[in-house]
């Protein structure tokens, strides 16, 4: 199980969580299972920044607060919008007894044989929601996509997950679909359409231009 080392925080604030990211911190929260009241903290960016990007939300992982471990999920992580890094994390403590509701990624693997034909892949479901117990969770779900020919789609019910995980997503709904090409003459014919607009002026400016030559 993955694990982020935290501290406490000593002060709060937004005064304060700017002098925490100045410094390469990131403010942090801790709430849920095992926690008597929300606990503050801050976890070295970097660190944090690195196991963001093998584990996402919803990902199990231990959050170390000086001698203590929670057992907690990654819930929420917020990014800088105009720079994108991150600014804030809320990690939710659980049981790892009791079976959670949780999302994992879909990752999809291998190049169609419809994208060699012109074709590109439309990824669609990007999330997979399950049900399992912490210890059974899978950090994603991989989908092989190589034999997928022109128009053809893959759904939930085509995802393998491990045998005590649970999926709840509709099986019907669409993971990846092949869109075949647009044909050339269809694409020329809307260019063309495009063009004709340009260059006939609305009725409304030729009134406006004869009214100007007959009063000239």
């Amino acid at each position: 199980m993955a694990e982020v080392i935290a501290e406490v925080r000593k002060n709060t604030g937004t005064s304060a969580s700017k002098a925490d990211r100045q410094v390469g911190l990131v403010p942090a929260v801790l709430y849920g299972e095992g926690v008597e009241a929300p606990v503050h903290l801050v976890v070295d960016k970097i660190p944090l920044e690195k196991l963001l990007s093998q584990h996402g939300l919803g990902s199990i992982l231990t959050v170390k607060v000086g001698q203590t471990e929670y057992p907690a999920m990654i819930k929420e992580v917020q990014h800088d919008p105009v720079r994108g890094h991150i600014i804030h994390a809320d990690f939710q403590g659980i049981s790892l007894t009791e079976v959670l509701q949780t999302v994992v990624p879909i990752v999809l693997e291998g190049t169609p044989e419809g994208v060699k034909e012109g074709g590109t892949v439309q990824h669609q479901l990007r999330e997979l929601e399950v049900e399992c117990l912490p210890q059974d969770l899978p950090d994603n779900v991989v989908l092989e996509i190589g034999h997928l020919a022109l128009t053809e789609s893959l759904f939930v019910r085509d995802l393998t997950v491990p045998e005590n995980v649970e999926i709840i997503t509709d099986p019907d709904e669409v993971v990846v679909t092949v869109l075949a090409p647009r044909p050339e003459e269809e694409e020329e014919v809307e260019e063309e359409e495009a063009i004709d607009e340009e260059l006939v002026a609305p009725e409304g400016e030729e009134e406006e231009e004869e009214e100007a030559d007959d009063e000239e």
